[in-house]
């Protein structure tokens, strides 16, 4: 018996996602709004003047400061390993937390997104998930408490840097800055030196003991001291803001940026900075922000692609570079999906500006303009392509070289910046040394959107739009441009790019959309089907049969001693029931197909497991949720008489007084029986007014009721019900699926079948019969029962008059079955509805279509 669909509504998660991506997009497109309003038409040419104007000099040392700065992270990580009391190898640390920082301060939101990198590496290594919880702690507190420490100082020793750019007294900003490190004295005060938990209400933070906040402080300040000093390096020589007073400033941007929830303050940061900063142009500002994101951000980005293009050609030996070495493998694809991303919205953005007349080539206008429509093109596809190159996906691995092999050509003709040009074969290299990381199957329509990745798209195009009337602002909109071709036509072959990356997008988007959900796995051949008659033999429970519906493909063991029987949909790969054979070799299959489902980039999914191999399946990482309990009858020394079985005698007795009779017809006699059969079917169906189900249930298909013997219910020599009977001998163990009857079939028809079964298999030395499963039932219902039970308790409650989940189980009562429990094992978080929901829309398929 199959759960029924339940419907899981996830789109008040999906508005939610929704509008928290609409809201970050707003806010950005509010910043760079109004970043060109402090500019006049020829804004775009004064931020170019002013960068041109920054010698490499001031880049190197910005560099260098940037570095130094990413150093001092590292730091936060041997802290909070110091107070789990855990060694690693310091090599380990030093990639881990290098490479949680860079994404976390590119993609925004660094105490999940570093977090998740130190989980997965840190994880590794033997760590607990409180454990690295402190280390994310460390770097959290670090920030906050070196912020807190600075702006104190800052407002304290120039209060005239803030008092300039906010309407507040000089006395004012003082005893601000002032308050904020008495403040901070008492809290040194507070924590002690055991640490205290802090907070108000339901929200509290526990801060470690005085010493180790001393140390993420001093540390935080040196940190935050060098990164403030690698922006501050890049301003024009002014000298009514000093660097201490620049800090307390930089951090107030650093704040907003963190603040809107766009990543890396895009936009945010550079408006903050133009408002506390009035006495600086606008375009130095602009100009010094767009270095500073060059070698603060990109930079790091790119050295982590190239670290793992040098990781990734040969495993180090030393014990040292083995630890760093499995602590960045994992992250290889990740890191080389958002270096591609990066090089793409280069191309875009490369592809929007202007092309000065020292780069333009003395090469044909036909062909200029095929590169830069070409350059744009390839930039847009990598871009959307990024996502399952972080997936692992051989489609995306292929097509993303190809791409960075081909468009150094077309960039470089369309006059692109030389920079730009070197980092497609940069990329190329990391993406052909990291090529066996890249090994799943399936196409990119399959692949479904994370949330992030879609936000990070549309965050490129808003600012590619921007960007476009920022810098041709002083150009004149008309018709005409859009059919304007000349070597220096700039502006008309931005608008053209432009449409062409939005009809790109459109068209992807819709084909997304269109797409039908993944193509089902190929069915099994008949002879890889009766290839698995011996292992059934052996099997002990009656639900192995299942596999001989043929809709199902077959994931085999080493030995062919065992299978998998297995389908896809949506994005999870679901196995019907436990694998089938001995116990070794059902662990084995439990772990093959996983790596099954790890090479098609599916989550893994087991249905209406039990709990013989539960340890297996948590050692997978996997959650287990109770669906329901099998209704189990024991068949030992079954019979009729006694008291107890009253009920069924009653039942029994009046089947015969209707003139019911029982036979059972032997697999090889069934083709005969198959047209009478399917007019019960039929009939069955349409009272019903329902359609076959498949997967977890057979429908009625000749090839498949072949197989198996047929129980039959005859009134006066006609059949009014059938069942096909499955057998379990090693197990002892019989049960029935497919179980069809007429309309005008006497009252007490199936309960007759099941009794006459029940005695067929007593005498034939079956110790059980399953009624199958009763979905929902027997499910905790404490107050404190976990979120579920709770949920599927509610579900049962309600949805009684629909499908009836109390009268189900009170039906297979009557019997007095043992209820043993089934499971759903999946991954856990926002994986385990999306995997109900693709097991419930897959149950409900016919097979017959």
């Amino acid at each position: 018996m199959s759960v029924p669909p339940v419907v899981l509504d996830q789109n008040t998660a999906g508005w939610r996602r929704l509008a928290a991506i609409a809201i970050t997009l707003a806010i950005m497109g509010l910043a760079l709004h109004a970043l060109a309003g402090q500019f006049d038409e020829h804004g775009y040419h004064q931020i170019r003047t002013a960068l041109k104007g920054l010698s490499w000099t001031q880049l190197l040392i910005a560099t260098l400061l940037g570095m130094a700065s990413y150093a001092c992270l590292i730091g936060f990580d041997a802290i909070g390993l110091r107070r789990a009391q855990r060694r690693l190898p310091a090599s380990r640390i030093g990639i881990t937390a290098f490479l949680a920082h860079a994404a976390g301060q590119t993609l925004g939101f660094a105490a999940l997104t570093g977090g998740a990198i130190r989980l997965r590496s840190y994880g590794r290594a033997g760590l607990s998930l409180a454990e690295i919880g402190q280390v994310v702690l460390m770097s959290t507190l670090g920030f906050v408490f070196g912020a807190w420490l600075l702006l104190g100082l800052a407002l304290w020793l120039e209060p005239g840097a803030a008092a300039r750019a906010l309407p507040i007294a000089v006395p004012v900003v003082r005893a601000l800055g002032i308050g904020l490190l008495v403040l901070f004295g008492v809290m040194l005060v507070v924590v002690g030196r055991d640490g205290r938990r802090i907070g108000w209400r339901s929200h509290h933070v526990w801060i470690p003991n005085r010493r180790t906040v001393l140390e993420v402080t001093l540390l935080s300040v040196v940190e935050l001291g060098l990164a403030s000093a690698a922006f501050y390096v890049l301003l024009p020589a002014q000298g009514e803001v000093g660097f201490i007073g620049f800090v307390g400033l930089y951090l107030v941007a650093v704040v907003a940026g963190l603040l809107s929830t766009v990543p890396a303050g895009l936009g945010v940061f550079e408006w903050s900075l133009l408002k506390l900063l009035p006495q600086i142009a606008p375009a130095a500002i602009l100009a010094a922000a767009v270095a500073y994101r060059v070698t603060y951000y990109l930079l790091p980005l790119l050295l982590s692609a190239l670290l793992a293009a040098v990781a990734s050609v040969r495993r180090p030996i030393s014990s040292g570079a083995g630890a760093a070495w499995s602590a960045l493998r994992p992250w290889l694809p990740q890191i080389i999906a958002l270096a591609v991303f990066a090089v793409g919205a280069l191309l875009v953005i490369d592809g929007t500006l202007p092309v000065p007349r020292h780069r333009i080539l003395p090469a044909p206008l036909p062909l200029v303009e095929t590169s830069h429509l070409l350059g744009s093109l390839g930039g847009v596809a990598l871009l959307l392509i990024g996502q399952g190159l972080q997936r692992r996906s051989h489609v995306a691995w292929l097509i993303a070289l190809v791409l960075c092999v081909g468009l150094p050509i077309p960039v470089w003709l369309r006059g692109g910046h030389a920079l730009v040009a070197l980092t497609l074969p940069l990329a190329a290299i990391a993406l052909w040394a990291a090529r066996r990381e890249f090994y799943r199957e399936g196409a990119l329509l399959d692949e479904a959107w994370s949330w992030p990745w879609l936000r990070n798209v549309a965050l490129v195009l808003v600012a590619t739009v921007w960007l476009l009337f920022f810098v041709y602002s002083h150009v004149e909109y008309q018709n005409e441009l859009w059919w304007q071709f000349a070597t220096s036509g700039n502006a008309p072959r931005a608008l053209r790019a432009l449409l062409l990356i939005s009809l790109v997008v459109i068209v992807f988007g819709l084909a997304r959309l269109l797409h039908s959900t993944r193509s089902p796995l190929p069915a099994p051949a008949s002879e890889t089907l009766e290839q698995l008659r011996p292992v059934l033999a052996q099997a002990h429970d009656t639900q192995a049969c299942l596999s001989m519906t043929g809709d199902k493909a077959i994931l085999r063991s080493e030995h062919g001693d065992g299978f998998v029987m297995m389908q896809r949909y949506g994005g999870s790969l679901v196995s019907m029931g436990d694998p089938v054979g001995p116990p070794a070799v059902v662990r084995e299959l439990i772990w093959k197909f996983r790596e099954e489902a790890d090479r098609l980039g599916l989550r893994p999914v087991f249905y209406q497991t039990s709990d013989r191999h539960w340890q297996t399946y948590l050692d997978l990482g996997l959650t287990l949720v109770k669906l329901g309990e099998e209704a189990m009858v024991p068949l030992q020394d079954f019979s009729l008489n006694g008291s107890t079985r009253a009920d069924l005698r009653q039942a029994w007795n009046r089947g015969k007084r209707s003139a019911l009779s029982f036979r059972l017809v032997g697999a090889a006699d069934v083709q005969p029986l198959l047209p009478a059969l399917k007019a019960i079917s039929d009939s069955w169906l349409e009272e019903k007014s329902g359609e076959e189900k498949g997967f977890s249930l057979g429908s009625f298909d000749p090839a498949y009721l072949c197989r198996f013997p047929v129980a039959l219910v005859e009134a006066e020599g006609r059949i009014v019900a059938f069942a096909n009977v499955w057998q379990a001998p090693a197990g002892h163990e019989l049960s029935v699926d497919l179980m069809r009857h007429l309309p005008d079939a006497p009252k007490g028809t199936m309960d007759f079948l099941f009794i006459e079964l029940f005695l067929w298999g007593a005498a034939n030395n079956y110790t059980r019969f399953s009624l199958g499963m009763a979905p929902l039932t027997g499910l905790a219902e404490h107050r404190l029962a976990g979120r579920w039970n709770r949920f599927a308790n509610l579900v049962a409650r309600h949805g009684e008059r629909f499908y009836g989940f109390g009268g189900l189980r009170r039906f297979k009562s009557k019997f007095s079955p043992d209820w043993r429990p089934r499971y759903l094992a999946a991954p856990g978080g926002m994986h385990l509805p999306a995997a109900l929901l693709d097991v419930t829309r897959l149950i409900s398929l016919d097979p017959q279509r």
